[in-house]
């Protein structure tokens, strides 16, 4: 980590603040829960933000180019902390919860946008994958805490409300962090580049279109994990689950402190194979979850699973576009994460609703991991290795 730009230091921290509020929203469809809501209703609520963190996520591809990125960073803050500030207003479930869900959305989308972008921009590519893996331990790790934090708040008797004050000074504090970074400066891409062209048509590109099925396939395990595996642990164990965050982080940040800058000698398309086979296995053990082992063997699997992929795919889908494109291949990977964590979480809650268990949406989850490898196979089969990285990196100027 030494090779990296002062910026770095200044933005995990802002990114670990910032998560760590974010991550106490996972306790939200129990907030939901105790005010009456169906676990349909949960799935809409706790995903209707996605719809527009996708929406903004498309923009702010384009928006990005020619602007200070570190005064757009400010922006999707203070949406942040206005968002988390209004579910103290929340009472009961009316129009008030969409609307606060949606300037979340918007707020998340920028934050996490311009922080992973800015990262791709002072990291060589060909490091980008531990300097993301690296930098994501920090919102990971809030992953595991604030569940826990939160739980463990809930059980001396304290309410939700707590649990959102504390979220929006967090990220307050995250806001002011960015007043004291470094300003960065982009230089003028490449003479002849189509920058005016929107995101979305880097779509047409085949290899990076199948990529992005499977990042959506990755979202949409994860989106199902954080919104239907706490309400399931809680109702068919004697178990917390914030046993389930902390040992999947601790295995998280365990890989990316070590394995993950070995990966450049890897097979890319080989080690993704791998690592979805992982992750359809540990959705399908969830089947059998009777036994405090049981519950770490998940943990274990799940945190090989995400601390792989995240850096890996968001890696992958940024290299295989030209320089001047890095920073909507990067938004369009948030889109697509996202997108797939809210199409899995809204129509496997009336699955979960219609079948009267949480297994259904799991095994679904494990056969669309599988598919995922299909889709690499393709990949594979068609396009060769993932390995290869598009031109040389941007120039930047740092303040």
């Amino acid at each position: 980590m030494r090779r990296y730009n002062p910026i770095f230091y200044y933005l995990a921290l802002a990114n670990f603040l910032f998560f760590l509020g974010n991550s106490l929203y996972f306790l939200f469809p129990v907030f939901l829960k105790n005010l009456g809501a169906s676990e349909s209703y949960i799935g809409v609520m706790n995903n209707i933000d996605k719809i527009f963190t996708i929406v903004s996520a498309v923009g702010i591809g384009s928006l990005m180019h020619g602007r200070d990125r570190v005064r757009l960073l400010r922006i999707g803050y203070l949406i942040l902390v206005a968002a988390y500030a209004s579910y103290l207003l929340i009472s009961s479930l009316t129009w008030l919860v969409p609307v606060i869900r949606i300037i979340h959305g918007i707020g998340f989308s920028v934050a996490m946008i311009l922080g992973t972008s800015i990262i791709f921009e002072i990291v060589p590519i060909e490091d980008a994958a531990e300097a993301i893996g690296l930098y994501g331990i920090t919102g990971a790790l809030s992953n595991a805490l604030s569940p826990f934090i939160g739980e463990m708040l809930l059980s001396y008797g304290y309410s939700h409300y707590l649990i959102f004050a504390l979220s929006a000074g967090l990220v307050t504090v995250s806001l002011g962090i960015t007043f004291i970074m470094p300003d960065i400066r982009m230089q003028a891409g490449p003479a002849g580049t189509a920058l005016s062209r929107g995101t979305l048509h880097l779509l047409t590109a085949p290899r990076f279109f199948l990529m992005t099925l499977v990042v959506i396939i990755f979202g949409g395990g994860f989106g199902v994990i954080v919104t239907y595996l706490p309400n399931f642990i809680r109702t068919t164990t004697p178990f917390k689950f914030s046993y389930f965050f902390l040992i999947y982080i601790g295995i998280l940040i365990l890989i990316r402190l070590t394995f993950i800058r070995k990966i450049a000698g890897i097979n890319r398309n080989t080690l993704l194979m791998a690592v979805c086979a992982v992750g359809a296995t540990m959705h399908l053990l969830l089947n059998a979850m009777n036994s405090l082992i049981m519950l770490a063997i998940v943990s274990v699997m799940y945190g090989i699973t995400h601390g792989i992929l995240y850096p890996l795919l968001n890696t992958i889908m940024v290299s295989l576009v030209r320089p001047h494109n890095r920073g909507k291949a990067n938004a369009l990977f948030t889109a697509s994460f996202t997108g797939g964590m809210m199409l899995f979480a809204l129509s496997l809650g009336f699955l979960i609703d219609y079948c009267g268990t949480h297994l259904a949406a799991f095994n679904v989850c494990a056969g669309m991991f599988v598919t995922a490898i299909i889709l690499i196979a393709i990949i594979t089969s068609r396009h060769g290795r993932l390995d290869t990285i598009a031109d040389a990196p941007i120039t930047i100027e740092i303040d």
